[in-house]
């Protein structure tokens, strides 16, 4: 996910969010006085890859935080540069726009709930139990979001609406994690066809109404979800030429 942050921290590398001390000199600056390594602890002796680092988690700890209280169109740069105690400009010294750290919030909220996915991916259990696992888990995330963090599903329909670059990462990232427990199906026997990858995309399609925030916001509450899905669930399976318990 690293990669994909610093594309959408700067798509066109067209700024250079430059040193150590030049963020720090723009850091004291703004506040009227000279830096002091002291009393700001993140400038220390670490290397420059590890402060801009820093900084750039930082500024995205706060981003997420006033998202998920009070949503991604009323977070500005200057809520964020304020709480941190730097002018607007610092920020911008990482993320060239408010859009490129609206992406970069969401691809972290994104990348925890396929790390869910991927740690259930890598266990022991047959290809098409792991399967079953995963698209409850991820369907679950979706729902859970919706209800109970209303401002995080806010930014996903406006990723997924708005084709944002994440969004198609993150549905891309799904598609690979389905991909490889489909290849090891089909190595051992389990499941049965001869591409993977063609295979996990059909698993893809087949799964979207149930992971695709929009998609999920006009059938709750319309249809039983979770019967839907135990069904979709069989018929997938069924398909890869398994048999669901």
């Amino acid at each position: 996910m690293s990669s994909l942050c610093t594309r959408l921290a700067d798509p066109e590398k067209k700024k250079d969010s430059g040193s150590a001390s030049m963020v720090r000199d723009a850091h004291w600056a703004s506040r009227g006085r000279k830096s002091n390594s002291q009393e700001f602890e993140v400038y220390s002796t670490d290397s420059d890859d590890v402060v801009l680092a820093r900084w750039r988690n930082l500024i995205l700890d706060v981003a997420e935080e006033h998202i998920r209280r009070i949503g991604h169109r009323k977070t500005t740069v200057a809520d964020i540069a304020f709480n941190l105690g730097v002018s607007r400009a610092s920020v911008y010294r990482f993320f060239p726009t408010r859009a490129a750290i609206n992406q970069s919030v969401c691809a972290r909220i994104a990348n925890r709930t396929l790390d869910d996915a991927r740690e259930i991916s890598q266990g022991s259990a047959p290809a098409s139990s792991r399967l079953a696992e995963i698209f409850a888990a991820l369907h679950r995330h979706t729902q859970l979001q919706l209800v109970e963090e209303r401002h995080s599903h806010e930014l996903f329909v406006a990723a997924t609406d708005g084709k944002w670059e994440v969004a198609k990462w993150y549905f891309d990232e799904m598609t690979r994690i389905f991909e490889a427990i489909i290849g090891e199906g089909l190595e051992t026997g389990e499941l049965k066809g001869d591409d993977a990858g063609n295979a996990a995309r059909c698993v893809m399609a087949a799964l979207i109404p149930f992971v695709h925030p929009s998609l999920l916001e006009q059938r709750i509450g319309v249809v039983d979800l979770e019967d839907e899905l135990e069904a979709q669930t069989r018929f997938v399976i069924r398909a890869l030429g398994s048999d669901p318990e």
